[in-house]
């Protein structure tokens, strides 16, 4: 999921930056730049259709204040009220989810049923649609099993933002992982693919954006067997910032500095209930001998005595 709360518009670099979440979340899109757009073929929406959907998605289609067009591309159907928005979705869509099975090395896709994204252009519809569904209202994108909602930026801005490759990790998991990952990691790895593919995208096309990182000091750095071992988010409200950014820089760690490793079979330790320890072992021990000199490594990471937003580059 993706969290937003108020944004703050401020001005990088004549970039627009919209920090949603106290900054842990961002929905980054560049003032100008080339159309995307992807071959879309058109549908005609019908009773047989419908049934492959969810009761959410059903509630979506059925509000009176949307018209709805769909059309879908190799593995998604789009479902949007003007077409720009499926057009920009589609391209960024496709490429997202094969980097993100690339990431995770998954060579063979046997998945035949597509994928849906609900894209809402008004943010007035987005909050009722929010309400009525029992999202929770700080929202700005969810992924539920094979659907992703997302609340769409205007069409002046060329990208879709972190909102999108952040929901299509989860929607990856939720295919190729079987059972339930813990919240930390989740959504930690959603925030490194959210990132990491969002500027993978937009930099070739000449946008070299900034997406900063709260970060992570001695006082407020969280011990990996408390991290790891918590099944939900944080109830000190205090500690969320850290949570989010803290989980986001372990999966980093992980997934980019220990390229030869399977996050994957990682991914599905942890979905079978196995402790960190246990599945760190499993699948990074030829490395690190337990827990305590994992830990260590990692701290020199991702400790740091700056102040403010970090940036860390998500090439390394």
């Amino acid at each position: 999921m993706a969290l937003i709360f108020f944004p703050i518009e401020r001005w990088f670099q004549g970039v627009t930056v919209g920090i949603r979440l106290l900054g842990i979340v961002f929905s980054v899109a560049a003032v100008h730049g080339a159309d995307i757009s992807t071959k879309l073929e058109d549908m005609e929406w019908d009773d047989r259709q419908q049934r492959t959907l969810t009761r959410r998605a059903i509630e979506a289609l059925s509000m009176e204040s949307n018209e709805w067009h769909h059309a879908e591309s190799e593995h998604f159907v789009y479902h949007f009220s003007e077409r720009w928005m499926a057009e920009r979705a589609a391209s960024e869509s496709e490429t997202y989810y094969a980097q993100i099975k690339e990431d995770l090395k998954i060579d063979q896709d046997r998945w035949e049923i597509k994928g849906h994204i609900f894209l809402f252009e008004k943010e007035v519809l987005w909050r009722s649609f929010v309400a009525k569904s029992g999202i929770d209202r700080w929202s700005g994108g969810v992924c539920s099993g094979n659907e992703i909602y997302l609340l769409s930026p205007p069409k002046a801005q060329p990208f879709t933002g972190t909102v999108l490759p952040h929901e299509m990790a989860h929607l990856v998991v939720s295919r190729f992982v079987r059972g339930h990952v813990p919240v930390w990691l989740s959504e930690g790895f959603a925030e490194q693919q959210g990132r990491r593919r969002f500027l993978a995208y937009t930099k070739p096309r000449g946008h070299n954006l900034w997406v900063p990182v709260h970060p992570i000091s001695a006082e407020t750095y969280i011990p990996l067997e408390e991290l790891t071992s918590s099944s939900d988010y944080p109830a000190d409200e205090a500690k969320v910032r850290s949570f989010y950014a803290e989980s986001l820089r372990l999966a980093q760690f992980l997934v980019e500095d220990h390229p030869k490793q399977d996050f994957l079979e990682f991914l599905q330790c942890m979905a079978d209930g196995l402790r960190f320890a246990t599945a760190l072992d499993r699948v990074y021990g030829v490395q690190y001998r337990d827990l305590e000199t994992f830990e260590t490594s990692f701290k020199k990471v991702v400790i740091t005595k700056k102040g403010g937003w970090v940036d860390i580059n998500p090439q390394r």
